[in-house]
Order: structure tokens, then sequence, then C-alpha cells
């Protein structure tokens, strides 16, 4: 996911950089990569630290205050809404140059397009949930491949170092204030970043796999987007057009602007036969729908969980915090990311051939800052809270009156700072459209906190968080499944006992004996009796302990999930207690994948509310804990 995420920006960030960057583009993308790269370390330690939704706001406001915290958030919006807004804009040029059609829409077609794209997905989340996890890993491997494949073809046809080398003249081609544009448009490169530290919160271990995919995604993007711009850039030398931004243009900055890929599969389509690049024309063109729709849609989450957390935090209002049964996420985000994406989209439009170059400059305003503040923060908190569990830090820190400082986080922070002042120096949009988006969103921040009774600054905390399904216990017998003595019976009994003491109901233990069909009911089966037998007397014996009552059911069955359920509605029990080990099986569903096919079975047909506790790999083999 953290690859498919930050990797998908380059199906349309080649071309936007080369308008500026012309040759130089590999080196601007380097360059871009390593202030991306700096501040990914600081993600990474502050994803583990902290591992909970909102990225850079979340890290801004633990280590300042509120009103940091919502700026980066603010900032980090109007990324989500650039990089939506972008794929939205990109993604028909590439689906007709799969199909071979040498039309291309207009500026004012391909808007229309665009933000029919977003109103569509809009409606769509509001719908329901994507669920579109599974199917976001496929289509980053399946990125990653076609990626390299285009790398490593690329270099081996058409790498030049002599061509590459005569078209750069330092100052020339391209010219200064040309170079210093680009950097911060080269950002748009590696968008994504804040997408992935949005998910640390639903990581099982966030210590490991945060920093892990962040360094290994990080790494491998930042090779191959330099080795997919210098093969383009060989591919694509530059010429005198003074009617372009760097005084000059190539076939990459203006022909293959908007599918800057499918132009280097056109140059090495000219060293190969046309059935390899028809091939790879439609391969290459596919995945990037693919990686651009899944742009969108993530793109949608990603902010949904950013603005959720704001908004229980009181950093914006509470409706964005407001979460739907339907969606899992709070509509007006998904609404309110709709409209101003085609907003933004709209803007864009009133410039006609400067769309994209107008919506990239506003991105590095918003992810400048996120990156600043996001390092400055790592830092701050090494000096403020140095006891403060860290299960991973970064490399590279001096010891400062007993501090450790990391001085990547440092240099990045400083780095970035000098590309925003830059981005704020060179970039009309970034200079005039930033600053309004900013003065907007501290002027909604103002109304929020006046009207909580909260101060501007300080930190608040978020009110807890109680689900929206949540009920007092009922009345009536707890009926729980009991297979053998083990730890996950021992606890499934332990958790009923304990609901029963405060009730003041029964507990019911069933043990089924399973009998397959090919054999009678009363097959002998001794070893099952005395399993049945001994997880019986344990569960006797800890009801006692609790002083609550206890029933015990034993029978043989065919189907263990009907004897539970049937044991419940004979009953009339409250509740049914189950506990399901994570386990491989073979399943029909989702569903019954996770938890097995007789819970499976209890949950589609339970009388009662049902508890289930999802143990760990291999606990049912553990022995069971002596109660207490």
């Amino acid at each position: 996911m953290a690859y498919g995420e930050i990797s998908s920006s380059l199906y349309y960030a080649l071309g936007i950089t080369a308008v500026y960057a012309l040759s130089l583009t590999p080196v601007v993308f380097l360059a871009a990569g390593l202030l991306f790269a700096l501040a990914a370390a600081a993600y990474a330690e502050g994803g583990a630290t902290i591992p909970e939704s909102g990225g850079a706001s979340a890290y801004a406001r633990r280590a300042f205050n509120d009103l940091v915290g919502f700026v980066a958030g603010w900032a980090t919006v109007l990324d989500f809404v650039i990089a939506i807004s972008l794929s939205a804009l990109f993604l028909p040029y590439y689906l007709i140059g799969a199909l071979g059609s040498n039309s291309a829409p207009s500026s004012r077609e391909d808007t229309v397009i665009a933000i029919g794209l977003v109103l569509a997905v809009t409606a769509l989340r509001l719908w329901r949930r994507t669920g579109a996890y599974g199917l976001g890993v496929a289509v980053a491997v399946l990125d990653l491949a076609v990626q390299v494949s285009l790398a490593a073809l690329g270099l081996v046809l058409l790498f030049s170092w002599h061509r590459l080398s005569a078209d750069v003249t330092l100052g020339t081609r391209p010219d200064w204030n040309a170079l210093a544009f680009a950097v911060p448009i080269a950002m748009i490169g590696y968008t994504g970043l804040e997408k992935v530290s949005n998910l640390a919160g639903a990581a099982k271990t966030p210590e490991r796999s945060v920093p892990s995919s962040v360094r290994s995604s990080v790494f491998t993007v930042v090779l191959v987007y330099a080795a997919v711009a210098t093969a383009a850039a060989s591919a694509f030398p530059s010429h005198r057009d003074p009617s372009q931004p760097a005084g000059y243009s190539s076939g990459l900055s203006t022909t293959y602007l908007h599918t800057p890929l499918l132009g280097l599969v056109h140059a090495i389509g000219h060293h190969t036969s046309h059935g390899v690049e028809v091939a790879l024309r439609v391969g290459v063109g596919a995945t990037a729908c693919a990686i651009l729709l899944m742009a969108i849609t993530t793109g949608f989450s990603g902010c949904a969980r950013l603005v959720e957390a704001m908004g229980r935090n009181r950093l914006l209002p509470g409706v964005f915090a407001a979460r739907s049964r339907r969606t899992l996420v709070a509509p007006a985000t998904i609404v309110g990311m709709g409209l101003l994406s085609c907003g933004f989209l709209s803007v864009g439009a009133l410039f006609p051939g400067q769309e994209t170059l107008t919506l990239a400059s506003l991105y590095s305003f918003g992810i400048l800052i996120a990156f600043m503040l996001t390092q400055a923060s790592i830092v701050w908190l090494r000096i403020v809270a140095p006891d403060m569990p860290r299960p991973f830090m970064m490399r590279g820190n001096v010891s400062v009156r007993g501090r450790l400082i990391p001085l990547t986080s440092v240099v990045g922070a400083v780095l970035s700072f000098a590309a925003w002042v830059v981005a704020l120096g060179t970039h009309p949009g970034a200079r005039v459209v930033g600053p309004l988006w900013l003065i907007a969103g501290l002027a909604v921040y103002a109304v929020v906190r006046v009207r909580a009774g909260l101060p501007l600054i300080e930190r608040a905390e978020a009110e807890p968080e109680v689900p929206e399904d949540s009920v007092s216990l009922e009345r009536g017998p707890i009926v729980v499944p009991l297979r053998r003595i083990d730890a996950i019976s021992e606890e499934m009994m332990a958790t009923a006992c304990r609901l029963a003491s405060e009730t003041g109901d029964r507990v019911i233990g069933v043990s089924g004996i399973a009998v397959d069909i090919r054999h009678p009911l009363d097959v002998p089966l001794p070893e099952r009796d005395l399993e049945v037998a001994q997880v019986q007397e344990m569960a006797r014996s800890l009801a006692e302990e609790y002083g609550v009552d206890y029933e015990s059911r034993v029978g043989r069955t065919r189907n263990l999930g009907r004897m539970v359920v049937d044991a419940a509605a004979e009953s009339g029990a409250s509740m049914i207690v189950v506990g399901a080990p994570e386990k491989r099986r073979l399943a029909r569903s989702a569903q019954e994948e996770l938890f097995g096919r007789t819970i499976d079975f209890v949950l589609r047909r339970a009388p009662c509310r049902v508890i289930v506790t999802h143990f760990p790999r291999g606990a049912e083999h553990e022995d069971a804990v002596p109660a207490r």
C-alpha cells in the first residue's frame, strides 16, 4: 500500500517537472527525493511513536499545541484535495492513450471529465464503504512491475550520457529561475506519505510495519523515479521554445505532458517491434488508470481519517468526526472533499494550458508545510519528552545536554523551510492561494474553539469516543461454546462469568462432540469425551470462583454452530461469548475466513448479541492459565 500510494504520482509528476527542469529532471527528482527521504524518516518515527490518525497534524499537536497541529492538518487537507484533482485530471488521458486514440480532450473537456469522475467517486463513497485495500495491494504490485520494467527497458535502449550532458547548460537550459521553480514542483512526485502515516492507527504492530513500509517504499520509489526520468530525458531532448516557462521544451513537456509514461513507451517502441509497443502501451495505460483511480479513492479515505481526528480534537467542526454506519467515515468529509476537488479543478480551468502547473504549485505549498512541521515535531519531542516510549528511532542522532537530537530531522526541517520560501517566491499559486487557504481555515478553527469554550493555542484533550451501538448489559443467560481446555476456552469462560456476575444470571457452557456424517452419532469417541469432561469441569470450577450459577450442555452433533444457536434460543440467552483463533482457512467469505465456519454460522443465526474475541495465531495451543 505504501508503494502504491507514493508511486502513483509519477504518472503526472514526470511531465509537470520536465516543463521546468528539462533534461535535469532526474537530478531534480533526486533532490526532491532527498527532502522526501528525510521527511519519511520522521514520519516513520512519528507513526511508530504516536500510532494514531492525523499524520503531521497529530505529531505537531502532541509536540507543540492545537494551533500548530491545525496548521499542519489543514495544509495536508490541501494536499489531499490537489492529489485527488490531479489524479482525476490525468486519468482520462491515460485511458485514451491506452486505447491507441490520437485524439485528446480540450482543456475544458478534460476538466469536465475530471469533475464527473470526482463526483462519481464521491457518490460511490457515500453509498457504501469501498473496502479496496486488497485490490490496492494487487494494483501496487502491478504498478511496481510496470515502472521497474519501463525503467529497465528505457535505460537499456535509450540512455545516452552524451545526449543528456549536451542538453544541459546550467543557467541557460534550464535557467536558474526555472530550476528553482522545479524543485518544489517535483515534490508532487512524492505524494502519499500522509496516507501511509494515517494508516498507523490501523496497523497491528505499527512499531515494525510503519518504519519498514516507509523505508522500503521510499528507497524504491526514489530509485524508480530517477531511472524512469533518466530514460525519458534521454528520449526527449529539449529545443528552443520561447512560449514555454523555461524558454525550452521537449516532447515530454508538451506532446506527452499529460501522459509522460506513454511517451516513454512510444520512444521505447522505436527500438522494438510494433507488437511490443502495443503491449506496453496497453499495459502502462491500464495500470495508470487503475493506480490513479485507486489514488482518488484512497485520497478520500486518507483525508477522512485526518479530518475525523481533527474534528475529534476540536480543530474542525464536530460534524467531521461523526461516523456513518454505511461509509465508516463522516459523510460531511466525503461531500466536502468532493466539492473542494471540483472547486480546485474549476479554478485550474481558468488558466487554459496551465491548469496542471497551477495545481502542482499549490500542492508544493501544503506538502512542504507538513514535512517541515513533522520534522520539527520529532525534534521538539526528543527535547521536551526524552523518556517518551519510542519503539522506533531514526538514525543519525547526536547527544545535546542529555537529549538525542536527530540531525536528519533538523536538516530536513531547514531544507523544507528553504524550499517552501522558494515556492512562495516563484509560484504565484502558492504565494496567493496558499495563504488564502490557511486564512480561511484559521477562521473556521477560531469559530470552533470559541464555540467550544477552548483556548486557541493550548492542547485540549479529545473527548472519549463512545461507540454508536454501545448498549447496557441485558438480563439473561450467557452461552459459551467450550471445546477443550486451552487459553481461549478459559478466557472466554472468565469473560462470561464476569458479565454474569454483573447481571446476576447464569452461564451455560456448550460442548458439542462433532461427529462426521459418515459415522452414526453414537460412534465411540473416547478421547473427545474426555476433552469435553475436562473442559466442563474447568468451567464449573471457574463459575464457582466467580459466584455465578453454571449449566452444562453436552451432546453429539453434526453442526457445532447449530448446537450453540439452539442452546441460546431455548434458554432465552442475552449473549453468546466466543473466541476465534487466527489461522489459515479455506472459506467462502471474508467473515468465514476470519472467524471460521462455526462462528460464522453463529453470527448469522444467533437470536441474541454475540461477543467475539479474535486471538493471535497459535493461542489455541497454549496451556490454560490457572483460574484466579
